[in-house]
């Protein structure tokens, strides 16, 4: 899934916990903790920074791209823990929300690409990929020209599930965005 669908789906999560737990928070806090949940929506991907820098090229399907899904950052376990740990410890009801936030839009990114491309569900334990629909490992373009690269991408990438999934995804968060900022 590209970064605007893991951005909306980890508002959403976040967006259900303020509404499903109502905790005592002012606008301002509100808001923040929505922007976290779409920052932590799409922060696992960060790893593919160090893809692309040890690639040297920003092509995110040659057949020399590493596949950033078996780094420890798109581990859930990685995630997990420090949401828990900052829950368990926040004194206040911010802080708690704010590791719940950490760990349920993080995740939200897992469950996404565990649709088609999947995700080391026991790391540390295994490093299998574990998917719902196992399609190839990824798309794999030879060519090395960045617009030509892209273009083939996304054209490849309209053809999966995921692609409608994550315009769903996008326009429901629209959709909650313009309630929330009327």
């Amino acid at each position: 899934m590209l970064p605007t669908g893991h951005i909306a789906a980890g508002f959403l999560t976040a967006h259900a916990l303020i509404k499903i737990l109502k905790p005592d928070l002012d606008a301002s806090q509100v808001n923040q903790l929505l922007a976290f949940g779409a920052f932590w929506g799409f922060a696992p991907d960060l790893d593919v920074f160090y893809s692309f820098a040890r690639q040297k090229n920003l092509l995110v399907s040659h057949k020399d791209t590493p596949n950033h899904h078996k780094f420890f950052f798109h581990a859930p376990v990685s995630w997990l823990a420090p949401g828990l740990l900052i829950f368990i410890f926040g004194g206040l009801d911010y802080t708690k929300i704010f590791g719940l936030v950490l760990w349920l839009a993080s995740w939200s990114h897992f469950l996404l690409d565990s649709v088609e491309y999947g995700i080391m569900w026991l790391w540390p334990f295994n490093r299998k990929i574990y998917a719902l629909s196992r399609r190839e490992e990824g798309f794999r373009i030879e060519d090395k020209n960045f617009f030509k690269h892209s273009f083939k991408f996304l054209y490849l990438y309209s053809k999966r599930i995921s692609f409608y999934l994550e315009i769903l995804i996008i326009l429901i968060a629209t959709y909650f965005i313009i309630q929330i900022y009327r």
